[in-house]
C-alpha cells in the first residue's frame, strides 16, 4: 500500500503544478476581452454604418443626422450598375492590380533565386533593395511626378537617346497616364513582395534541390518542379496580401494625375474620394463601397479555394 502511495506521488505533484498554469492560461485569455471587444467594436460599427447609408439618400448637406436619412431601398446599388464611371473605376483598378502584382512577382522571384546563394555584399544588397519600400507613399509620388513631369529627366534622357528635343505629357495623356503609376508602384512594393518570395524559397529544403541537380536536371527544371511547388501556399498568400493593398491604390493616383485627365486614372479609391469628399454624395459611395467590399472578398475566396482545397 505504501509502494502504490509512492507511485501516485509524482502524478499528484504533476496535477497540483498543472493546476495553476490552466488558471494562468484562462486569466491570461480574459485580460484579452476588452481589446477584442474593443476591435470587434471599431470593425462592426462602421460596417453597420456603411451598410445602413448604402440604403438611403443621406448627404452631409441635408443638415439632417445620417441615422434619420430617408429610406431609398435599392436606387443606390440601381444606379452604381449603370454608372459607367464607377464600372470605369473597377475594371482600371482591376488591371492595375492584375499588372503591378504580375510585375512584382515575377521581379521578385528572381531577385530571390539570386539571394539564395550567399556571395560578397549580400547584405548590404538586401539593405539597399528594402529602401523603396521604407520611403512614405506621397514622397514616393512625388519622386516620380517630378520624373515624368513634361520638362522632367524622362523626357530629357529620351531626348539623349533619340538626339533630339523630347517633350512628352505623360500625366495628361489619357493613355499613357497610368504607366507612372503602374512605375512608382512597382518600384515602391517590390521589395515586399522580394522579402515574402525570398522567405518562401528559403523554406523549402536544399537537400532536394541540390539533389535534383546532382542527378542531372537543370537548375530550371529543378525550380519548377522543386521550390516552385513547395512554395506555392506561401506565394499564393504574398499575391494575395499585394492584391488586397494595390486594390487600395490612392496615394500615388491622387499625387499624380487626381485621376485624370478626364476619368482616365480614377481608381476605385479615387472614384469614392470625389464622391465622398467633392459631391458629397456620401450614401452612394456607402453602397459603392459595400458592392467593392464583396468584390474583393469574393476574389480572394476564389484564389485560396484550390488552395485551400489541394491542401484540406
Amino acid at each position: 500500500m505504501r509502494d502504490g502511495t509512492l507511485a501516485l506521488e509524482p502524478r499528484r505533484q504533476l496535477i497540483r503544478a498543472t493546476g495553476p498554469v490552466r488558471s494562468d492560461i484562462g486569466w491570461g485569455n480574459r485580460l484579452t476581452w476588452p481589446a477584442q471587444l474593443l476591435l470587434l467594436v471599431f470593425v462592426l460599427v462602421p460596417t453597420i454604418v456603411v451598410v445602413w447609408l448604402s440604403f438611403t439618400d443621406w448627404q452631409p448637406t441635408d443638415r439632417t443626422p445620417w441615422y434619420q436619412a430617408g429610406w431609398n431601398g435599392w436606387d443606390n446599388f440601381v444606379e452604381l450598375a449603370g454608372d459607367q464611371r464607377f464600372l470605369g473605376a473597377v475594371l482600371r483598378t482591376l488591371a492595375i492590380v492584375v499588372v503591378s502584382t504580375a510585375v512584382e512577382l515575377g521581379l521578385a522571384v528572381l531577385l530571390a533565386l539570386l539571394f539564395l546563394e550567399e556571395w560578397a555584399w549580400k547584405k548590404f544588397a538586401v539593405t539597399v533593395l528594402l529602401l523603396p519600400m521604407m520611403i512614405v507613399p506621397v514622397d514616393a509620388a512625388n519622386a516620380f511626378f517630378m520624373l515624368f513631369n513634361e520638362h522632367g529627366p524622362v523626357n530629357q534622357i529620351i531626348g539623349w537617346i533619340m538626339q533630339r528635343p523630347f517633350q512628352f505629357a505623360w500625366l495628361a495623356n489619357p493613355q499613357w497616364a497610368l504607366t507612372p503609376i503602374l512605375l512608382v508602384e512597382i518600384w515602391q512594393w517590390t521589395p515586399l513582395m522580394f522579402l515574402l518570395v525570398l522567405t518562401a524559397f528559403l523554406g523549402v529544403s536544399r537537400t532536394q534541390w541540390r539533389a535534383a541537380l546532382a542527378l542531372g536536371a537543370s537548375p530550371f527544371y529543378a525550380f519548377r518542379r522543386i521550390i516552385l511547388p513547395l512554395s506555392l501556399p506561401l506565394l499564393t498568400v504574398a499575391v494575395l496580401i499585394r492584391s488586397i493593398e494595390t486594390f487600395k491604390i490612392f496615394d500615388a493616383i491622387y499625387i499624380l494625375t487626381r485621376g485624370g485627365p478626364g476619368a482616365a486614372t480614377e481608381s476605385v479609391s479615387m472614384f469614392m474620394y470625389n464622391g465622398g469628399f467633392v459631391y458629397f454624395r456620401m450614401a452612394y459611395i456607402a453602397a459603392a463601397a459595400l458592392l467593392v467590399l464583396l468584390l474583393v472578398i469574393s476574389l480572394c475566396l476564389a484564389v485560396q479555394k484550390p488552395l485551400l482545397e489541394r491542401h484540406g
